[in-house]
């Protein structure tokens, strides 16, 4: 039964495969990626209980997608939004993605002095229309968009 989790560290493996797999897809394909810092990363957000979250997409204990997440202060004041460090879903699990950033949503309401939830689509990876008319319909609102150069 498919459905949607805090990860854990058994999830490891899977997270570092699936980031690579993000990677790949993005529009930074061509940059080396450091392993070892990205599990430093995810093992942080794992042990950790205030201001990062881990959410799974899982398949029968198999993680298909993961979203990082975090709570951060704006910088020109105490209040604060949530925001996606990192968002993959594995094609054929895609349909749950919705569930996956609902979830993450209230995770960040959850937490004190949220006000503002920003979410985006920087990796290049699906259509920025269809992915737009998604978290719409969870409640967010076209704020701008996000210009990329490779130097």
């Amino acid at each position: 039964m498919s459905g949607i989790r805090v990860g854990d560290i058994p999830d490891m493996a899977a997270i570092v495969a699936m980031g690579h797999e993000l990677l790949a897809q993005s529009v930074y394909s061509d940059v080396k990626p450091d392993e070892q810092a990205f599990r430093m990363l995810v093992a942080g957000i794992m042990g950790s209980n205030k201001g990062t979250v881990l959410l799974i997409v899982d398949d029968d204990d198999k993680p298909q997608g993961f979203l990082i997440g975090i709570v951060e202060e704006l910088f020109f004041s105490r209040v604060r939004y949530g925001t996606d460090i990192a968002l993959f879903v594995r094609e054929g699990y895609r349909n749950l993605a919705p569930r996956l950033i609902k979830k993450f949503i209230a995770w960040a309401k959850s937490k004190p002095r949220v006000k503002h939830i920003t979410l985006g689509l920087s990796s290049g990876i699906g259509d920025p229309d269809r992915v737009g008319r998604m978290y719409e319909n969870l409640g967010l609102s076209r704020v701008g968009g996000i210009y990329f150069q490779k130097v």
